[in-house]
């Protein structure tokens, strides 16, 4: 099986507006670099199509449970395209990697406005012990133990007004 990770990317372009005719021409011009790369040679070609995607101003790249080994061809490719991004003005990347191992996690941006829109790391706990949870019988002794007065001599609260009366 081997380690695996949750992986993302994104490629922005800094303060994106429809309506802005340069920043579309930016987006086009980002589009075309990512579909003549060798990222997108290796990676257009898998079966499942859901590992890459475009919205208005971005591309985004996610994986959950992949191997994300450096001397991986689609990973070599991967990291080529964002080595050659961070050449294009204009564009902001960000990139975040979150393996098994509690520590594991990289992230890295490069750009003026890194899109943080569509995912971010964050730890989890994992709980396999709900088999031993719950009221166990002993807990109303426990708690009846730890209600008792400590001094024989105390009475509860309360009882001291109702022998006075």
């Amino acid at each position: 099986m081997g380690y695996r990770s949750q992986v993302a990317g994104c490629f922005s372009v800094d303060s994106y507006t429809k309506e802005n005719e340069q920043d579309r021409a930016k987006f086009k011009e980002m589009v075309g670099f990512i579909k003549l790369s060798r990222f997108w040679e290796l990676w257009n070609t898998k079966e499942n199509e859901d590992h890459f995607g475009w919205q208005e101003c971005c591309f985004v790249l996610y994986g959950a449970d992949w191997k994300w080994y450096s001397e991986y061809e689609d990973v070599k490719a991967w990291n080529e395209l964002w080595e050659s991004m961070q050449e294009i003005k204009g564009i902001s990347g960000y990139f975040c990697r979150v393996g098994e191992e509690l520590d594991d996690i990289e992230e890295k941006e490069f750009g003026e406005y890194p899109c943080h829109d569509f995912f971010y790391p964050f730890s989890a706990l994992s709980f396999d012990g709900d088999h031993f949870l719950g009221k166990r019988d002993t807990d109303v002794e426990e708690n009846k133990a730890d209600q008792a007065p400590t001094n024989p001599q105390e009475e509860s609260c309360g009882s001291s007004v109702a022998q006075s009366a």
